[in-house]
């Protein structure tokens, strides 16, 4: 797996499958999203993608492996969501028909894929090395 993937997008494929995994769980395996507030399924959507921005932009410019992936890592990590976001809901709607796929969880998901560029740009603030100044 190391020649293949490179080791610093690991964090994000775990996080993929596990959102798979959770997206496409029948409902009665999971909790009632409405024990908490109403549509907390579409914060759950914001929050999953919100993290996989993340994972995945700051996977990209730490890779030292693909460098269009190293200089344009928020491009990638937004193009990667939104697919991903859109090709669960197609999986709902196709394949899982105890599922539904849903414009307004694929709008959650471009949300939190938004949301999740900031802590990126942090991160990156916080580990770049400002340039020493000559005097």
């Amino acid at each position: 797996m190391n020649k293949i993937f490179p080791k610093q997008l690991r964090l994000a494929l775990i996080w993929i499958i596990v959102i798979f995994i959770l997206c496409n769980m029948k409902p009665s395996e999971l909790p009632k999203a409405s024990y908490f507030f109403k549509d907390f399924d579409k914060f759950v959507h914001g929050v999953f993608y919100f993290v996989l921005t993340f994972l995945l932009a700051r996977g990209f410019y730490l890779q030292s492996r693909f460098r269009l992936l190293k200089l344009l890592p928020v491009t990638f990590a937004t193009f990667i969501c939104l697919f991903y976001g859109g090709l669960i809901e197609l999986i709902q709607l196709k394949v899982f028909t105890y599922r539904s796929g849903d414009w307004s969880d694929f709008i959650a998901d471009a949300i939190g894929t938004a949301l999740g560029i900031i802590p990126f740009y942090i991160y990156k603030q916080i580990t770049t090395k400002p340039y020493e100044q000559v005097s």
